[in-house]
């Protein structure tokens, strides 16, 4: 398969198609994440993190945005099966079929979740594809466990909680509203404590005001290649992906046009096309199992 010259038509035609797109729904459903072939728990620091897998090939660990779930993967996971990637895909903790501790919710803390669960699963080493939170836990752990992780693609993650704009607008505010009761949904018919949510949304929303703090001392100790993209109408304030990329000495920068927080979902093709990109372009093929 001449991979390159796949994914150089592909990204032209969604691209093309994307230019004479109507406006996206305020807020997108994402596609259905069909039935795993293999999935199961694994204990984690005082946790139960759930997983599944989908295809075989070089690993690639997929994380969640919060207050999400491996719902967030419909679309990516299968297309990466099909491209002849092993796609891990889970619950952080708290989230989805996961379960909870009154441990306080930081990154770190995720990180090292992420880290525990490639260990169980005998993966040495992998490329981490995040969304939103997810992106700054993949950061988090090429900060800190950078042996374990051969490159990073962020989308929609953020260095600090003022680069989020919340509620600035009428239409932002059912963005956010429509995103909060779907993530309602998606706990309480997934979760082992499904009456939590309020309780866990608390938590979460609670880590959002006060983290990340990626600082660009930090940020220049990451030595993999890093993609920080964003699309061009996120919520992500754009000096703040700017200043990401450029803090790094192996990071890059992509902007998605027409694309939201939730471009994963509004343009999948698009989306998935880029990350198979940075997935050849970052020579996947040097993770590998124990």
């Amino acid at each position: 398969m001449h991979i390159p010259r796949l994914l150089a038509v592909a990204l032209l035609a969604v691209a093309g198609a994307a230019s004479a797109a109507q406006p996206v729904p305020p807020f997108p459903r994402p596609a259905v994440l069909p039935p795993p072939p293999h999935s199961g728990y694994v204990g984690v620091d005082g946790v139960r993190l759930w997983y599944a897998e989908f295809g075989a090939g070089p690993p690639v660990v997929l994380i969640e945005g919060g207050l999400d779930s491996t719902a967030d993967w419909g679309d990516l996971a299968p297309y990466l099966a099909a491209h002849g990637y092993r796609a891990i895909v889970f619950d952080s903790r708290c989230q989805g079929h996961s379960t909870c501790s009154s441990v306080r919710l930081t990154y770190r803390l995720m990180a090292r979740d992420t880290t525990g669960l490639m260990r169980a699963l005998h993966i040495r080493r992998a490329p981490i594809v995040g969304y939103s939170d997810g992106g700054i836990i993949g950061l988090e752990m090429a900060i800190h466990e950078p042996r374990r992780v051969v490159s990073v693609f962020a989308y929609g993650a953020n260095a600090n909680p003022t680069a989020i704009r919340r509620h600035e607008s009428a239409a932002q505010r059912r963005v956010d509203a429509a995103s909060a009761l779907w993530s309602r949904r998606v706990y309480q018919a997934s979760s082992p404590t499904p009456r939590d949510f309020a309780a866990i949304a608390q938590r979460i929303e609670r880590m959002w005001d006060t983290q990340p703090h990626l600082t660009r001392a930090r940020l220049e100790t990451i030595r993999v290649p890093v993609w920080i993209v964003d699309g061009d109408r996120d919520i992500i304030r754009r000096s703040d992906t700017d200043f990401m990329a450029r803090s790094m000495p192996l990071g890059s920068e992509l902007i998605l046009p027409f694309a939201s927080h939730y471009a994963l979902w509004e343009y999948p093709s698009f989306f998935n096309a880029a990350v198979l990109q940075f997935l050849v372009s970052t020579d996947p093929q040097h993770a590998g199992t124990r």
